[in-house]
């Protein structure tokens, strides 16, 4: 103490304050007070909470802005959407479809800009049913799932006043729940926002929101890479819902982490969300989103996928250190992984990277997960043209990012090339295979020794929606000849065909029921109007009365009254591009005979509406 300048008094009262800082530093998460990546093992005090039993933060005075208000009468939306409602009006639509967007004032995010948008892109669709489905759905994820949103000057602001457990950078940060579940996906939330992307260019609070959301999974992603579901940062004051604290290697924070699933898809849906505001950002604001955090995430992906590419046995017959282990108490055996939670053997040098779990967040039978490598593949291809571009771009000395990592982007640009092929090689050389019913087709897993699985899970990515995500060309012979197994009962053991519903399901949810968002992607994949039409109709007649896409149906039960899962965000947003796709390639299918007299832009119509 005698080295702290002063009388007595004063270095009593600065080791004091002292003391404090260190104490209220080592009771906060690391990675929270600094940028490194935690290595925080305690759980933290959890609280418990029963499944979707909570209430929204609600709207500010600003009809663009995160609705930070708790309204006591506003109800959770779980709960909400099991119950139909209709219009005050008393109109009705053939199928009797309710409107079931929460009260305006219980909303968690609202822009003039959609809902202007919702009116005008209704007036266009000839029937009444698809009219109420699509203002369901469309800003579902607006109205219900935006748990905590700020805004860059919000951030800065409190960065000004050193308000340290509420700020972690200057950009905006938005956490998006699933639906009724209080947790973050990656791959749910990039999903989720997608169907918003087209409209960044024309309203500055969107684009702020899904900034925010890249700027939040850069962080979610990099102090826990191997997760898949997370809790809300402390500092958002949302309560988190316990964890699942499996036993998982590495360890990670489970005051931070919900679920640990290592998960391919999940990185690749990381960088779907920076590629698709990359592609639609205004000019000026396009590398908006690349911050010192994103790009040390991006060098902590290649790690991961790194990591990954390794096989179970060195050449010489020697055992690879595990580099991920999961292992869960339970006695449904999709929901850990064998051989002490490494998963089984697979061979080396297929250019292929290995993946625990499956979107559906189901173990993998063998690791090579064929739709998550080409998910992979076609967003590290897309990442060699964007950090191309950013080099020209911080050359130009346009850049506001620091780089205080010191990222080699040239490095990663390399290395996105150079993975992307060996996946696509890969892809080529182990998962093609000769069908005795189908011919040349996808396999869905393999483990690079000639064992495969034929199957497919609805879940995005899947074989089904390989040319949605950009890997292949729907003409494609191999695309076609694979979409014909897996849309059959004699290629695909998780094809349902109910009397009520049919569509692919998977082990998730058993084996009585199918997700619409298979038949959602089927549409998407279609140029047959008959197809399109049968998917469709099928969807609107199966919404157990609610006017809202559900997770799964069960096949045999009439209207869709039995489903999982009354509100689950990721489903109603690919319902909402479903119809843009047939806006887009199909207009006859949907729109009325005046809409058709001229030819449908998304980005022309969104512009008019935005200068109206």
């Amino acid at each position: 103490m005698s080295s702290i300048p002063g009388n007595a008094r004063r270095r009593q009262k600065v080791l004091l304050v002292g003391l404090t800082l260190l104490v209220m530093y080592m009771v906060s998460p690391a990675g929270y007070w600094t940028g490194e990546p935690m290595v925080d093992d305690t759980a933290g005090k959890i609280i418990d909470e029963k499944d979707g039993n909570y209430r929204f933060p609600r709207m500010s005075t600003s009809r663009h802005k995160f609705n930070s208000k708790r309204l006591s009468d506003c109800e959770n939306y779980a709960d909400y959407a099991r119950v139909p409602h209709f219009a005050s009006d008393g109109s009705s639509t053939p199928l009797g479809l309710p409107n079931q967007r929460p009260p305006e004032d219980c909303r968690t995010f609202s822009s003039p800009l959609i809902e202007e948008f919702i009116k005008e892109f209704k007036g266009k669709l000839k029937d009444q049913d698809l009219a109420i489905l699509f203002e369901n759905t469309f800003p579902n994820t607006l109205d219900t799932t935006i748990l905590w949103h700020v805004t860059a000057e919000e951030n800065q602001r409190m960065k000004n006043h050193a308000d340290q457990n509420s700020y972690r950078n200057e950009y905006p940060e938005t956490f998006v729940v699933t639906g009724d579940i209080k947790a973050e996906w990656l791959r749910d939330s990039s999903w989720q926002l997608a169907v918003y992307q087209p409209f960044i260019k024309r309203d500055p609070y969107i684009k702020e929101l899904i900034r925010g959301a890249i700027n939040t999974q850069s962080q979610l992603f990099l102090h826990n890479p191997y997760c898949n579901a997370f809790h809300p940062p402390p500092y958002s004051k949302a309560t988190p819902r316990e964890s699942a604290i499996d036993d998982v290697f590495p360890k990670p924070n489970w005051a931070q982490v919900l679920e640990c699933k290592y998960e391919i898809d999940s990185l690749a849906s990381f960088l779907t969300l920076s590629r698709q505001y990359y592609q639609n950002a205004p000019e000026e604001d396009m590398f908006d989103f690349v911050t010192d955090d994103w790009l040390l995430a991006v060098k902590r992906l290649f790690q991961i996928v790194d990591r990954e590419a390794d096989s179970t046995f060195f050449p010489d017959g020697g055992l690879h250190e595990f580099m991920y282990k999961f292992k869960r108490q339970t006695n449904i055996g999709t929901e850990t992984l064998p051989l002490d939670g490494s998963g089984n053997p697979m061979k080396s040098g297929t250019g292929l990277v290995r993946s625990a779990f499956r979107p559906s967040d189901d173990a993998c039978i063998f690791q090579y997960f064929v739709p998550g490598n080409a998910h992979l593949a076609v967003e590290l291809e897309y990442l060699v043209d964007i950090l191309t571009d950013y080099l020209i771009y911080e050359n130009a000395g346009k850049s506001k990012t620091t780089n205080y990592y010191n990222v080699d982007i040239g490095t990663l640009i390399e290395n996105s090339e150079e993975r992307a092929r060996k996946i696509r090689e890969g892809i080529e050389n182990n998962a093609v295979f000769e069908h005795p019913d189908f011919g040349r087709v996808l396999a869905y897993e393999v483990d690079g020794y000639g064992s495969r699985v034929f199957m497919d899970d609805a879940n995005i990515p899947s074989l089904l929606s390989l040319p949605d995500i950009g890997y292949i060309s729907k003409d494609n012979e191999l695309y076609q000849n694979t979409r014909d197994m897996i849309l059959s009962m004699k290629g695909n053991p998780y094809y349902m065909n109910g009397v009520y519903f049919k569509g692919i399901g998977g082990p998730h949810i058993g084996l009585k029921y199918a997700w619409p968002m298979s038949l959602l992607v089927r549409i998407r994949t279609s140029e047959d109007d008959k197809e399109i039409m049968d998917c469709l109709k099928l969807i609107m007649e199966n919404t157990g009365g609610l006017g809202l896409i559900h997770e799964s149906i069960q096949t045999s039960t009439a209207g869709g009254t039995e489903y999982t899962r009354s509100w689950f965000a990721w489903a109603n947003s690919e319902f909402a591009k479903t119809i843009f796709d047939l806006a887009d390639r199909k207009p006859h299918l949907i729109f009325t005979q005046e809409a058709l007299e001229k030819k449908f832009n998304l980005n022309s119509f969104i512009a008019g509406i935005a200068v109206s």
